[in-house]
């Protein structure tokens, strides 16, 4: 069984006819990059297998008509992709300690995810789960960014999402990590959208440098246009508050 965009194909053997024909089943939300998701899906379908009827039929050796259809290939819906889609984003991101995360925080900005169309796409699905540390703080972050100008990013490890806010005079790259006890990282600009490229790359050369040396070994010479807002996380809903009134003191 091979996924396809909008379709998923297989091929039957006709023993009797000595040929193979392959078959489609037409399925909206399939994509090709869903393959890695078949263990995720036999385990939500709890079978290995699924079944399938087919019709074909076939005149002097040649096949002239063909058709198949499968009430357990229906039954992945879109609600079971996007559940099995996101326990195989996030198994392997919350799977290490903390110590690993703290190494490894640094990679380059990305803007989708193989199994994902765009940041927005992954952002959303995140959110769906209230469980996460900063699940608040990233929807505030979301509905302020400028999305008209730069797309939402993101960095694996720790899982973060990096967005845009416009000051009246800067604008303000902001990193916010999903689930980990980590302050905001924000880094200040001159207000100009023909330097915005250029701004990402900087703070990709940050991130190398944590990724490198560490978050410590950052803080110890922080670039002048920094800053960062710590959390409180001794009251769900005061420190969602203090952080949100100390972010609006920044965004000059």
């Amino acid at each position: 069984m091979e996924f396809r965009y909008g379709s998923i194909a297989f091929t039957y053997l006709a023993t009797e006819l000595n040929f193979q024909i392959e078959f489609e089943i037409a399925h909206d939300d399939i994509r090709p990059e869903f393959e890695v998701l078949k263990p995720y899906f036999i385990k939500a379908l709890k079978s290995r297998y699924v079944n399938v009827s087919v019709y074909a039929e076939v005149e002097n050796g040649q096949l002239v008509s063909q058709s198949a259809s499968s009430e357990d290939i229906k039954r992945i819906d879109r609600q079971i992709i996007e559940s099995v889609r996101f326990q195989f984003v996030t198994k392997p991101l919350f799977g290490r300690t903390n110590a690993d995360k703290e190494n490894n925080t640094g990679q380059q900005l990305q803007t989708s995810h193989p199994l994902y169309e765009s940041g927005e796409e992954l952002l959303e699905d995140m959110l769906k789960h209230a469980q996460f540390k900063h699940h608040r703080h990233l929807r505030y972050l979301a509905e302020n960014h400028a999305g008209h100008l730069v797309k939402i990013r993101f960095v694996l490890q720790p899982f973060s999402f990096v967005f845009l806010l416009e000051g009246a005079e800067l604008f303000h790259i902001i990193l916010e990590t999903l689930d980990t006890e980590e302050a905001s990282y924000l880094w200040h600009f001159p207000k100009k959208v023909a330097d915005l490229p250029l701004r990402l790359k900087e703070i990709d050369h940050y991130l190398d440098i944590i990724r490198k040396k560490g978050r410590q070994e950052f803080l110890m010479a922080p670039p002048e246009n920094f800053s960062r807002i710590l959390h409180d996380y001794s009251d769900e809903q005061k420190g969602f508050i203090l952080w949100k009134d100390m972010l609006g003191e920044r965004l000059v």
